[in-house]
């Protein structure tokens, strides 16, 4: 326990989620003396500043760039730490995340953990939970088959910064799993800590495509930087206009779906279809607009 830890949050706002977040914060065993907690509110108009303030952690405000990568650039150029960790703001972390996240990395001599994201529900899941729960925030699938990793619970070693530069601010989505490829094409170790966990509610349908219309949006920047052609492009946001396979779906409910009774299939393809077509849709508007214009940040 002899690195020293800067904890960025981005918020926006999140008055809601907070402060169940910073009190888990506030609770690690890993040593307060060696633990830096940073907020970064990104523009909110509810009461998030005050929950912060009211915690005791840092708060910290961007206004320039409307973005998360934005708040969380603006948050490392403050933090201090060895070790730079990443959660948002509506997660709850375990007691013991920083400490198992970092003892992995040390034992290892990794240079980036992807901790465990688990869902939660409040009483039976509806079909879009469970679609979010099944879909999204796989660390360990994307550690291993992509080399990239999500912010909602990501441990990055300083060097990684000094040497590729930091998040892309000008993206709304998809800029964590650019960064985290970016770091793991360049050579740095990117692992998987299944028990360094965080706890995320899971969304509900509105929230769930507002979310999947931004992913929409960042893949295109995505597939750019991965050099396909607009053609190619063209035919990856056409074929995803299609509803999933359930195939696909039964797969996936069975490797993460929660335990216990669930709702029936069909409302859960039926679900699928339409929150895929809403991040359809956010492609097709960052195509049709000839995709990003931002560049990557120095």
């Amino acid at each position: 326990m002899t690195l020293r830890v800067s904890v960025i949050v981005p918020a926006l706002n999140a008055a809601e989620h907070i402060g169940g977040c910073l009190a888990a914060l506030l609770a690690q065993t890993y040593p307060a003396e060696r633990t830096e907690l940073i907020v970064v509110d990104n523009g909110s108009v509810d009461q998030t500043r005050g929950r912060v303030r009211e915690s005791g952690a840092r708060l910290l405000v961007e206004r320039r760039v409307h973005s998360p990568y934005a708040a969380r650039n603006a948050g490392f150029e403050h933090a201090t730490g060895d070790v730079i960790a990443f959660t948002d703001a509506d997660c709850v972390p375990a007691k013991d995340w920083i400490e198992r996240g970092l003892a992995l990395l040390e034992r290892e001599a990794a240079d980036l953990v992807a901790g465990h994201v688990r869902f939660t529900y409040a009483g039976r899941p509806a079909a879009a939970q469970l679609l979010d729960a099944i879909t999204n925030l796989d660390q360990a699938r994307s550690v291993a088959d992509r080399g990239a990793a999500k912010t909602g619970n990501l441990f990055v070693a300083r060097h990684v910064f000094d040497a590729i530069g930091r998040f892309d601010s000008e993206r709304r989505s998809g800029g964590d799993v650019a960064f985290t490829a970016r770091a793991s094409g360049a050579g740095f170790t990117l692992i998987y800590a299944e028990d360094a966990v965080v706890e995320k509610p899971a969304r509900g349908a509105l929230a769930l495509a507002r979310k999947q219309y931004r992913v929409g949006r960042g893949e295109i920047s995505t597939w750019q930087e991965a050099g396909l052609t607009r053609e190619q492009i063209a035919r990856g946001v056409l074929r995803a206009l299609l509803p999933v396979h359930p195939r696909y779906l039964r797969a996936r409910l069975a490797a993460r779906g929660p335990s216990g009774r669930q709702r029936g299939f069909l409302p859960l393809w039926l679900t699928s279809w339409w929150i895929g077509l809403a991040q359809s849709a956010g492609r097709l508007r960052q195509w049709a607009a000839g995709g990003r214009t931002g560049g990557r940040q120095p």
